[in-house]
């Protein structure tokens, strides 16, 4: 099977710490030697040749730190913080696809939706506010919101690991534990971890980056301080608390889950230590066996190949865009009503399908839809869109009905059209 990375060359990357792209002195650097007309690779190269010269001193760990684009701190802020948002977005479909592979037995894994560091689903309530988060202060920057749907795999650089929407197993999970970690755990920082962290290490192998989303964050709140401080701006101080409670929630609370479903000792696995260990074939191994990264895309290598299957994954994919065109009208304009309405798709028709397509041997695609992240030009345009999209679930959803799941909620597409529809055009 191909795959394909996704490597544009302004994605976030790093440098080793010491005299790093991300110093201000190497922008300023940067900035002089570019006034001076020196072409932006020639300069870029001469601050790296200096980088390897600078000293780190002894008392100061080598850290991988992003490298910065911008000598403006502003424009490098919204760039991170988009580049935050699709990480984010990535982070929660992907364990909401390992949460809906989770067999019956195990559901003490799964969550039923409220957010919290203690089932799959709770984690990805808690990714997605953290999504909410960062939207919100690239609309108080005067950014757009960023839900640009995702092509799997996902490969962004400040990710030590290739995303995939793939089902729950000890291979993906020693990737969780592994990226949710504490700075310093997989570098011999860790006392009484020895035996976690060989086996974590041992399960990935040698394809890993040492860099985490923490790295990022970091990046994002120092760059926060930096624009709050600029005449005119917004005061960022309360972003910064929140940034900071972001990249705490990953590093401590994550972590400790992703690293007890690891050892199978979360309260789900009922003392069945050795469920990893069982062959994914066992009935009672905790998850289905689904493809990874599937579409409902005609011809495409990873298409699901049952039709009725496929069609289902389909309607999913209908209201999960739904949901993205409402949340963004939500962030971009504060529209409280449209929130609702998004988490009503997600709750509803979203869950009922995620759970029921493993049934049928097929996964929830979430597939990446052509009209972007921010497709209208205003909000009436955007409820425009929203009420064509739920009306193709509609119909839909009258040529499957034998195959719909006994829980799908039919009334919710209903629900959402008709409050689109009464609602004011300006």
């Amino acid at each position: 099977m191909t795959t394909h990375s996704r490597n544009p060359r302004g994605m976030v990357r790093f440098a080793d710490e010491g005299l790093g792209a991300s110093d201000p002195g190497r922008r300023s650097f940067l900035h002089r030697m570019l006034a001076h007309g020196a072409a932006l690779p020639a300069a870029s190269a001469l601050a790296s040749s200096m980088s390897a010269f600078a000293e780190t001193p002894a008392s100061v760990e080598p850290r991988a730190r992003v490298v910065h684009h911008f000598e403006s701190p502003y424009l490098e802020l919204v760039r991170l913080l988009r580049e935050a948002c699709t990480v984010e977005h990535a982070l929660l479909l992907q364990y909401l696809y390992a949460a809906f592979s989770v067999k019956p037995a195990y559901s003490g894994l799964v969550g039923s939706g409220a957010p919290g560091a203690h089932d799959l689903i709770g984690v990805a309530v808690q990714e997605m506010q953290h999504l909410g988060a960062v939207n919100r202060l690239l609309v108080t920057l005067g950014a757009s919101p960023n839900l640009v749907p995702l092509e799997f795999p996902f490969e962004p650089d400040i990710y030590p690991f290739e995303l995939n929407l793939e089902p729950l197993t000890r291979a993906s999970l020693a990737k969780y534990v592994y990226t949710e970690a504490p700075a310093g755990f997989f570098e011999g920082k860790a006392p009484g971890e020895t035996a976690l962290v060989s086996e974590v290490l041992r399960t990935i192998g040698a394809k890993r980056r040492p860099n985490h989303v923490g790295s990022l964050y970091s990046a994002i709140i120092d760059l926060a301080r930096e624009v709050g401080r600029e005449p005119g701006a917004p005061d960022l101080q309360p972003w910064v608390k929140k940034l900071e409670a972001i990249k705490d929630e990953g590093e401590v609370d994550h972590f400790r889950f992703f690293r007890s479903v690891f050892l199978a000792q979360h309260q789900a696995f009922g003392g069945r230590g050795d469920a990893w260990e069982l062959a994914p074939s066992d009935p009672a191994y905790p998850s289905y066996a689904l493809p990874s990264n599937p579409t409902a895309y005609p011809g495409h290598e990873n298409q699901i190949q049952d039709t009725a299957a496929r069609s289902l994954a389909w309607l999913g994919n209908l209201h999960y865009w739904t949901a993205l065109l409402l949340l963004e009208q939500y962030y971009r304009f504060d529209d409280q009503a449209a929130r609702g309405l998004a988490l009503m798709q997600m709750m509803g028709p979203i869950m009922s399908i995620g759970r029921h397509l493993p049934k049928l041997g097929a996964g929830m695609p979430f597939d990446a839809a052509s009209f972007g992240a921010s497709p209208a030009l205003n909000a009436a345009h955007g409820r425009r869109m929203s009420i064509a999209l739920l009306k193709e679930a509609q119909s839909l959803t009258r040529h499957i009905e034998a195959s719909l799941p006994p829980d799908y909620a039919r009334e919710v597409a209903t629900q959402t059209l008709s409050a689109l529809q009464e609602r004011p055009a300006a």
